[in-house]
């Protein structure tokens, strides 16, 4: 198994001076955010929903298939 030294991580974050603010540009990056993040979690929903109708199908016609194959063999 790997082991992880987070010990020696360190990540630097930098701000902008505090007199340099446009709030303009701020709300508009908010808005976009909040726009981006309800439209990869429609995404992410629709495809969760792909993928188990693709798994129900699967079982289904696995299930006709042994139901099929139990009928012609008696």
């Amino acid at each position: 198994m790997a082991l992880m030294n987070l010990a020696t991580t360190r990540v630097a974050v930098s701000s902008p001076p505090r007199g340099s603010v446009n709030y303009a540009t701020t709300a508009h990056r908010h808005r976009t955010h909040n726009h981006r993040t309800w439209y990869r979690a429609t995404l992410e929903a629709a495809g969760t929903f792909f993928v188990l109708a693709g798994i129900a199908v699967g079982i289904l016609t696995l299930r006709f298939a042994l139901v099929l194959i139990h009928g012609v063999m008696h």
